[in-house]
């Protein structure tokens, strides 16, 4: 999280001096925060840094820590913006995405992209691994 939060203050040409300053709240409070999950914040340190970088306290939130969703458009087949042009291979790695997400998977476009290779160029260890799991004899 420190990562994101430097870089926006960075860019804003903001320190934590000048937050704590501004918003007579103790530099430390602020370093400290960093170290959490940005919902764990304070409403004071969420409210100081969020004016400081003039975005609603909402906005700020959803930036550093994003929403997951996934994202199929079975009309476009596209799977987290990644079009995927042979249907039955479309079919294939959607199957495989919504299975895995119902268990906590939160894949992204990388992950996507790793599938669709795997099924255009499916791997000789894998397919040995999966003809055993299903007793089918190597082919």
């Amino acid at each position: 999280m420190l990562s994101k939060i430097s870089i926006l203050l960075t860019n804003h040409q903001l320190t934590l001096k000048d937050i704590s300053q501004k918003n007579d709240l103790r530099e430390q409070d602020l370093k400290n925060a960093f170290h959490e999950k940005p919902n764990n914040w304070s409403s004071s340190v969420l409210s100081a840094l969020s004016s400081s970088l003039n975005m609603r306290p909402g906005d700020l939130l959803e930036l550093l820590d994003p929403v997951y969703s996934l994202k199929i458009n079975d009309s476009n087949q596209m799977i987290q913006g990644i079009y995927i042009e042979d249907p039955e291979i479309y079919e294939q790695v959607r199957f495989v995405i919504e299975s895995e997400h119902l268990e906590g998977w939160q894949p992204d476009e990388e992950d996507v992209l790793r599938l669709l290779d795997e099924a255009i160029n499916p791997s000789s260890e894998l397919q040995t691994e999966i003809n055993q799991i299903w007793g089918e004899e190597d082919e």
